[in-house]
C-alpha cells in the first residue's frame, strides 16, 4: 500500500510502524494527505496516525487520525465508504492501539493538553472518549 503526504510517495510497513507522523507541508495553506484505502484524506500535518491491523496478519485493517481544521479523530477502512468520525473525538494526536484481554478494539489518542484518551469498539459503535487511567 502506498503513502501520499505532502507528495512523497512511500511503501507503510505496518509491524515496524504502527503509528506515522505526517510530515510539514510545503506550504501552510496546504494540508498535509494520506492515502489510505483507495481515499485521499487530509491529515493534520506533523501529527500521527495509527495503521491498526487487528488481526495481527501485517496487513493495516484501520487508519485512524486527527483531520483539519477542528482536529477530529477520524477512521477509514476497506469496508468503508469513506470518513467515520470516532464518536465525539478531538485531539492532537493519535497514540497507538490495542487489543483488549476482553478482546475489545481500543484506540488511543493524546489531546492538545497531554491528556492520554481512548475509545472502545462496543457492540453499538466506538464508545466515547474518556481519560486513560492505566
Amino acid at each position: 500500500m502506498a503513502l501520499l503526504a505532502a507528495g512523497i510517495m512511500g511503501a507503510i510497513s505496518v509491524p515496524a510502524a504502527p503509528a506515522q507522523a505526517a510530515p510539514q507541508s510545503p506550504s501552510s495553506e496546504l494540508p498535509c494527505r494520506i492515502e489510505a484505502f483507495g481515499h485521499n484524506v487530509p491529515v493534520v500535518c506533523g501529527r500521527k496516525w495509527v495503521n491498526a491491523d487487528w488481526d495481527h496478519d501485517g496487513v493495516r485493517d484501520e487508519v485512524f487520525f486527527v483531520s483539519p481544521p477542528n482536529s477530529y479523530v477520524y477512521r477509514i477502512s476497506g469496508s468503508s465508504n469513506g470518513l467515520v468520525r470516532v464518536s465525539n473525538g478531538a485531539a492532537y494526536t493519535m497514540d497507538t492501539y490495542e487489543i483488549r484481554p476482553t478482546g475489545k478494539h481500543r484506540i488511543y489518542a493524546v489531546t492538545a493538553g497531554s491528556t492520554r484518551i481512548y475509545s472502545q469498539l462496543e457492540s453499538g459503535g466506538w464508545s466515547a472518549w474518556e481519560k486513560y487511567v492505566p
